[in-house]
């Protein structure tokens, strides 16, 4: 092996063209792999980074009759915890917002509100300081400590090292720091990033205006996290909480009526986004698949290239005793040596390419953060992924080129008849998966330029959002509701601003709310609970967001908690509860059959208020001014450009109050990228790997034609002797080359015509068989054979024919 590795070494170092090509086509390849799986292993692979992780489950309501699960509330956190025998421990958390407040400067920052036994079940001990003891715990505000992360007391507080013990005002109360947790521990989620912790008997200076505590409907809690005791199964724990949850049915019949309790995997708030995240690495790690096969596919052919010009050398082995067998390890050899050379510039990709996607920050108001790394899981995927390339397309161009006549091996005389065709169907499989994935692209490409010109419902061109929570500024209902009105007539009043709304949040955001309704005239199916989606809003949040109100009114000043209740609906409401109506005057309860009714004073223009994709949905509107809610966004239409106009109505907010945070403040055009994201990201990614595979597609194609030059250097020799012109011999190098890339767009169609609907959900206005993209993406690829075959023809243009005919 030692000797078959040194001779693989020298002849490696003896072909720069041929191993610089292989190393390169490989590296790619593996690199892009290698970070692909990297992703799959920071979100569901990777063990938390805690004490024995292996034994910490989350715990999550959910009906008993479906799939969904929700968050828990404290009070059914209280009651699991004091009635199970099979978990050691049970702590609860909640994500929440925090204002930071230091000196003139405020902060919007994101944290937990946690119980205190939160990081010793955890086993997270301090890196400087403590953290929370159990009596911390115990009365409601009566202890206003906090725990800092360490990004935060080395971003915000300048690693100060004597951070412990001084006084932060956190939503204009004072807590004390009382430790720093430990480097590189951000609790459970595997994306979020939370910089502080505050007891969870601080909830109401915390988080104002919820109190949830003792409230059974409130299910507030992101996290309820349990260990389980030794020697307990999940399968037993499942049993004891649904065991539990029955007896809380009967405890509370109202309440827990239809609910249940159970396990899931930790890592995320939503166990569904766990789900999409591994789908989401499955289809990726299929895309890198592709591209990993097209460099494969390059190797073959140069590997039978190379075996083709040794031909001589291995069948002198062959006279002189050499078994086949010693050979095909030799051959075998050299490709595994070329693949792990591969996969460590591979390795190098990976490090790079996870540095640009750590370093990636989508547009979200929360601390989004996936932490990559190359671990010993990721090592592994790599070195698989090498030596599983090397053998298996190594083994094939070394069977060929050991299957060999003697007497024409050491003449130097074959055809090449099969190996060339070999070399063809590789390249044919290369351009059909190259058109596969620029087909791909090309659709979401073209789905995107659609979705900018698509009709949303409302105009996001100049207009701007900023949000703000007066809450956590200790406003109540009253000083809010006065703070709402100086702050949009202040606004209103800026030279160039046209109109200017509040709203509970924005349609296309990350954000939804709903509630029951009870229509007047409706008769519910069997089973039917009318539930539609809804906000509060102010009187001029239609002409801000340029929402055209289609009959009736739109909300006045006076629609405020001194008059008659008054909800303005969508086309999609009145087709769905009164398709023959207009809908005006009539009424409905907003709260299902115990709320208030209310009577519509207007109809507005559908909308997409989820997705792009959504069919049309019934959406209601509510007076803000008749339900209050602290934390709200507010839209500006301005005269000219909206960004100029940022640091102007900043300034008016902050003249009202300078220590109000103002946070995701962006345009309504940056606003869509939100709801854009997943099919730009699928875009570049798709877009990236394309390229990738055009470039391995064109070195394939270059290889094949330039090998082809080299096998029939004496027949152009005969050609060019007997009168054949320069254009002739072209014609002839690239004609082969067209035909090789068109037996593989033939092949790549028909797996495109099924395959593309599988990215049906990320389209806009686009069909998965789109005849434009499709015909672009061919054409684009014949022009590529061409482009690459002309430069071997070119060569051959060359040939002197007296060389050529004495070339054996």
């Amino acid at each position: 092996m030692l000797q078959d590795l040194r001779y693989s070494f020298r002849g490696l170092i003896k072909s720069p063209a041929f191993t610089v090509i292989a190393i390169l086509s490989l590296g790619l390849g593996i690199g892009v792999n290698t970070s692909i799986f990297s992703l799959v292993n920071a979100a569901i692979l990777r063990p938390l980074p805690v004490e024995r992780p292996d034994q910490i489950v989350t715990l999550r309501g959910a009906p008993k009759d479906g799939h969904d699960s929700f968050n828990l509330s404290f009070p059914a956190y209280l009651d699991v915890r004091e009635r199970n025998s099979v978990f050691s421990d049970i702590a609860a958390g909640r994500f929440i917002t925090f204002n930071l407040s230091r000196g003139n400067l405020t902060e919007r920052m994101w944290g937990y509100l946690v119980t205190g036994n939160y990081f010793d079940l955890l086993g997270a001990k301090a890196m400087l300081g403590r953290t929370f003891l159990p009596e911390e715990d115990r009365a409601e505000g009566a202890n206003p400590v906090v725990v800092l992360s360490h990004d935060c007391w080395r971003n915000r507080f300048g690693s100060d090292p004597d951070v412990v013990g001084k006084t932060v005002l956190l939503n204009n109360h004072e807590f004390t720091v009382i430790g720093v947790a430990p480097a590189g521990f951000f609790g459970t989620e595997v994306a979020f990033s939370p910089e502080l912790w505050a007891p969870m008997m601080m909830q109401e200076q915390a988080d104002p205006g919820m109190n949830w505590l003792h409230n059974r409907r409130e299910g507030r809690l992101n996290q309820v996290i349990a260990r389980l005791k030794a020697g307990v199964g999940k399968a037993q724990a499942q049993a004891q909480l649904s065991s539990i949850a029955d007896q809380l049915l009967k405890d509370y019949p109202t309440t827990d009526k239809g609910q249940t309790i159970v396990l899931a995997p930790p890592g995320f708030f939503v166990p569904q986004l766990r789900d999409a995240v591994g789908l989401f690495g499955v289809l990726l790690l299929g895309i890198g698949g592709f591209v990993v096969l097209l460099a494969c596919t390059n190797l073959a052919s140069l590997l039978l290239a190379r075996a083709a010009a040794r031909r001589k050398e291995i069948a002198v082995r062959l006279a002189i005793g050499a078994g086949r067998r010693r050979l095909v390890q030799q051959l075998l050899t050299e490709s595994l040596l070329i693949s792990v050379i591969g996969g460590i510039a591979g390795l190098l990709v990976s490090v790079w390419v996870n540095s640009l996607l750590t370093a990636f920050r989508p547009p979200l108001d929360f601390p989004f953060n996936i932490r990559l790394s190359i671990d010993h899981r990721v090592l592994l995927f790599a070195i698989g992924v090498s030596t599983l390339t090397g053998i298996l397309f190594g083994l094939m161009p070394a069977l060929q080129a050991t299957r060999l006549d003697l007497v024409s091996g050491l003449k130097e005389q074959s055809s090449g008849l099969h190996v060339s065709k070999l070399r063809n169907s590789l390249v044919s499989m290369q351009i059909a998966l190259s058109l596969l994935l620029l087909v791909c692209a090309g659709l979401v490409l073209r789905s995107l330029m659609n979705a900018q010109h698509m009709d949303v419902g409302f105009n996001n061109q100049n207009a701007l959002e900023m949000s703000f929570d007066v809450g956590l500024q200790g406003y109540d209902e009253s000083k809010g509701r006065q703070f709402f009105n100086q702050v949009l007539h202040r606004v209103t009043a800026i030279r160039g601003v046209e109109a200017a709304g509040l709203a509970g949040y924005l349609p296309l955001a990350l954000d939804k709310s709903g509630r029951s309704v009870q229509v007047d005239g409706y008769v519910p199916r069997k089973g039917e609970t009318p539930y539609v989606l809804s906000t509060r809003v102010s009187s001029d949040y239609f002409k801000s967001m340029g929402i055209p109100v289609l009959r009736g009114r739109a909300f006045t000043e006076h629609d405020d908690v001194t008059s008659s209740r008054v909800v303005i609906v969508n086309e999609a409401f009145v087709r769905r509860y009164w398709p023959a109506e207009q809908g005006v005057g009539k009424r409905v309860r907003i709260n299902g059959a115990d709320g208030p009714y209310a009577e519509i004073a207007g109809i507005v223009k559908d909308g997409k208020y989820l997705s792009l994709g959504e069919p049309a949905e019934p959406f209601l509107y509510i007076p803000i001014m008749q339900e209050y809610q602290s934390q709200v966004a507010m839209v500006v239409r301005t005269a000219n450009e909206p960004s100029a106009m940022i640091a102007t109505i900043r300034a008016e907010v902050r003249d009202l109050d300078p220590h109000l945070p103002v946070y995701d403040v962006k345009t309504l055009d940056e606003h869509m990228l939100i709801s854009l994201l997943p099919a730009r990201l699928a875009a570049s990614l798709l877009a990236s790997f394309g390229t990738l595979a055009l470039v391995l597609a064109a070195i394939g194609i270059y290889g094949v034609m330039l090998n082809v030059v080299t096998q029939r250097t004496r027949e152009i020799g005969i050609r060019v002797a007997l009168g054949a012109t320069r254009s002739d011999v072209v014609r002839m190098i690239v004609g082969r080359g067209v035909i090789v890339a068109g037996s593989g767009i033939a092949i790549g169609l028909v797996v495109s015509f099924g395959l593309t609907r599988l990215i049906a959900s990320l389209l806009y206005g686009v069909s998965t068989t789109d005849a434009a993209v499709f015909a672009g993406v061919s054409i684009g690829l014949l022009l590529l054979a061409m482009c690459a075959s002309y430069i071997p023809a070119r060569r051959a243009t060359k040939i002197d024919p007296l060389v050529a005919l004495h070339y054996e």
